[in-house]
């Protein structure tokens, strides 16, 4: 338990460092992202190969850094929305094509993995179902995670949310950034002592044998909670508040947003349960002591960024 929370208050203290160093360029927050997103890649691709789902690691790992960098690429050159994804759909086809090729010409490597895993494919057919299977991960967990820096680099898109200033994007693109890290925590956090305090029913035994129904309703509510307080403590400041309402955000939408974001994260939770379950596995890996691995701990901000930046164009 000691370790746990060592852990647990270093990460907390380097994600207020890693907030506060925005002030000097968003790109130190993108950095960050890409750092976990791809480690987070090289877990869920240990998961993988455990559950038997064979892929390229080092695919993996490499497609964040192209990912993030394109689209950083895009933003600087003020591409519209549909270029940005279309470019990003065509990165993922060059990356599986890619993989494929580079099975086939190590063709005696590929030939020993096939003899290895005891499977009767030809190397053509091994390598695209490799290559395929790899993709899955750039869509779990890299895609997902780049909506952090989305979310963190809206300040840059005023070409897309016109009626804004730099400045009023930039103070959103924080609201959004909080919301997306505390939201989670505070799901999970009382997920977990409401679950320990009530009991009763189990939620999804095969997946998760602990959690509980009473937790998943506590969860919500106090994920939804935490949307309020955030909501109430940054409207109180003048800045705040003109932007708020510029946008209409209400305290009403706040509480919508707490209670779908609350439930897509113990969904992530889930899910990233049902990974370790199939993997065999305890924990994702042991990178964060206490904790486990990455994905561990981000496996319900993952899943709840892509809801928090939707809300926010939505919100513009």
């Amino acid at each position: 338990m000691k370790q746990r929370i060592i852990t647990g208050a270093t990460l907390i203290a380097v994600l207020i460092l890693v907030l506060l160093a925005r002030q000097l360029s968003t790109y130190i927050f993108d950095a960050f992202i890409l750092i976990i997103a791809m480690y987070a890649c090289y877990e869920t691709s240990n998961l993988f190969a455990k559950m038997g789902v064979y892929n390229n690691k080092y695919f993996a790992i490499a497609y964040p850094l192209f990912a993030y960098g394109l689209f950083i690429l895009c933003i600087n050159l003020d591409m519209r929305w549909y270029m940005l994804l279309l470019l990003e759909l065509a990165l993922i086809i060059v990356f599986v094509m890619a993989q494929w090729f580079f099975s086939l010409f190590t063709y005696k490597r590929t030939k020993n993995e096939i003899a290895t895993r005891n499977l009767k494919l030809r190397v053509e057919s091994f390598s695209i179902y490799k290559a395929i299977q790899t993709m899955y991960i750039y869509f779990y967990p890299a895609i997902l995670m780049l909506f952090f820096v989305f979310i963190n680099d809206i300040s840059q898109m005023s070409v897309y949310f016109s009626t804004f200033t730099d400045s009023d994007l930039f103070l959103i693109s924080t609201f959004g950034l909080i919301l997306a890290f505390i939201i989670p925590v505070f799901t999970d956090t009382f997920a977990y002592l409401t679950g320990s305090l009530f009991k009763g029913s189990k939620l999804c035994p095969k997946i998760s044998p602990n959690k509980t129904i009473s937790g998943a309703i506590g969860g919500v509510i106090w994920g939804a909670i935490s949307a309020v307080i955030l909501y109430l403590i940054f409207n109180a400041f003048p800045q705040y508040n003109t932007v708020f309402v510029q946008a209409g955000f209400a305290f009403w939408q706040s509480i919508i947003v707490g209670v779908v974001v609350s439930i897509v994260c113990e969904l992530g939770d889930l899910f990233e349960s049902y990974l370790k379950r199939r993997a065999n596995v305890k924990d994702s890996g042991d990178i964060l002591p206490g904790h486990g691995g990455v994905l561990d701990r981000m496996d319900s901000h993952i899943v709840c960024a892509p809801l928090i930046f939707i809300f926010l164009v939505i919100m513009l």
